[in-house]
């Protein structure tokens, strides 16, 4: 049982020998054929790709020929290319060489895809046309500048006779002239020895004039010294004597009517008087203007003759102080035939309100008549031209100093003030302070508006005189209707209780 069972293993064995045996020859056969065709399958691809590269090295020839021919476009690159191409093909090196050298026939305007042997024949044959056009044309103007040549050098000839011709009479000019000339040189020596006399002798009397200028000189600077400390002596008594306060009234009420609402004056047309022009009115019993007191305003509205006008009430007076026949007139703002120069300095304060209103007060001057022609701040600037021809200078007040450092503006503003005062001194204007010119403003307070509608007051509308009821206007006529006659003054006698 024993020895059957080990001849079955060794039979196994044997059998695994024999087939492992097999196995292994054929897998060495199977492994020498893939790689034989492994082998074979490498040569193939190489062939392939040899065969490839052969074939698009022949495709570029074809495109290179085709584009030679003109049937493809070659870019600037490929054309630049041909110049050094190294195909490895000498023919074909050659032909490139070749047709690089041949296109250079063709003009540098002509793109790279346009370069071709078809192209070639087209290109010389406009070229050949248009040297012959040229030609043509160059052939032409030589023979026009031919013709101009002929013409220029006949011009030319007949010129030159011309020129011998005048050659000549210049040459006898010249030959009269340098006869002249001679003369003419005689004559001027002879002069000049009788100028150079004359010079000797204008020398010395120039000398002894000089002489005499230096003298007459030294006495006019000397009579001039004088003049001008004499000038100078009598400005600086001039500024002594000046009254700085001369205003003078410029008229009066003639008369007054409409219940004081109307008045006439004794200025007119003749005085230079126009519409619109505003004065004060002043008691007719002061006697010092400048501390007059203006009780009412009034505003000219027609100009009714020579010395006549008549004017509005604009400002009305105190009820103890009305307007009266003689009753003196005054503007500060108007002067005959002129425009009134006024100049302001400093701050000026003219509603209390501790803050400068000279914009406000400029505004008021001008819409009185006059200007206001320079301004000075209050450190002493002067804006405009500050001269005799300004009639007033209106100041404002000078700010308190009390001696503190903290008042050392203020203390530069008087002083500056004080110059200003001196210079318009000098001037010879008139320094009013700002509350004497507004006086003369009123006219332009809002206060003396009429108001209307709801606000209508009835002060505003007295009840008037009907006209012709009362006093006559006085008017300019003749003296021989305006006196009555003795007959006439008779009349009245009896008449009269």
């Amino acid at each position: 049982m024993v020895a059957r069972d080990d001849s079955v293993i060794r039979g196994s064995l044997i059998a695994s020998l024999i087939f492992l045996v097999l196995s292994l020859a054929l897998n060495f056969f199977f492994w020498r054929w893939g790689d034989e065709q492994a082998g074979t399958a490498s040569q193939a691809k190489q062939s392939l790709t040899n065969a490839q590269e052969e074939i698009r090295s022949l495709e570029e020839r074809v495109f290179l020929m085709e584009a030679m021919l003109g049937q493809g476009q070659m870019t600037e690159e490929q054309f630049n290319s041909l110049a050094n191409s190294n195909t490895g093909d000498p023919k074909l090196d050659a032909i490139a060489a070749q047709f690089v050298q041949d296109m250079a026939y063709l003009g540098t305007d002509v793109e790279p895809f346009e370069r071709n042997y078809p192209r070639v024949p087209t290109y010389l044959v406009n070229a050949i046309r248009s040297r012959n056009e040229q030609y043509g044309q160059a052939r032409d103007e030589a023979k026009q500048i031919r013709v101009q040549a002929d013409s220029d050098v006949a011009n030319a000839r007949a010129a030159e006779d011309m020129a011998i011709q005048r050659r000549d009479e210049l040459q006898k000019t010249l030959e009269s002239e340098q006869q002249k000339f001679t003369e003419d040189r005689n004559r001027i020596n002879q002069q000049q020895e009788e100028t150079r006399d004359s010079l000797t002798k204008m020398s010395r009397d120039y000398t002894g004039y000089q002489k005499k200028a230096t003298v007459e000189k030294n006495q006019l600077s000397l009579k001039a010294e004088q003049l001008k400390n004499t000038i100078e002596t009598q400005r600086q008594q001039l500024n002594v004597l000046r009254n700085p306060k001369f205003e003078t009234t410029q008229g009066e009420v003639r008369h007054v009517m409409f219940s004081g609402e109307v008045v006439t004056i004794n200025l007119g047309s003749a005085d230079a008087l126009r519409p619109g022009v505003t004065f004060g009115v002043i008691d007719r019993d002061e006697t010092r203007l400048q501390d007059a007191k203006v009780k009412a305003t009034i505003q000219v509205t027609k100009l009714r003759g020579d010395h006549l006008a008549e004017a509005r009430v604009v400002a009305r007076p105190a009820l103890e102080t009305p307007i009266i026949e003689g009753d003196l007139i005054y503007s500060p703002f108007w002067a005959p035939g002129r425009r009134v120069k006024i100049a302001l300095a400093g701050d000026i304060d003219i509603d209390g309100d501790k803050r400068p209103d000279n914009d406000a007060l400029a505004g008021m001057i001008k819409a009185a008549g006059a200007e206001v022609t320079a301004r000075i701040s209050a450190e002493g600037a002067i804006e405009g031209t500050l001269d005799a021809t300004i009639r007033f200078l209106v100041i404002g007040e000078d700010p308190e100093v009390s001696g503190d450092a903290s008042d050392e503006a203020a203390a530069r503003r008087v002083a500056a003030m004080g110059n200003v005062r001196a210079k318009a001194t000098e001037l010879g204007l008139t320094i009013i302070p700002a509350w004497k010119l507004q006086a003369y403003l009123r006219t332009i307070d809002d206060t003396l508006t009429t108001p209307l509608g709801s606000a209508v007051r009835a002060e505003d509308f007295p009840p008037q005189k009907i006209p012709g009821s009362g006093r006559r206007m006085p008017n300019s006529l003749p003296k021989l209707y305006q006196q009555p006659t003795e007959g006439m003054q008779k009349g009245n006698e009896i008449l009269r209780p």
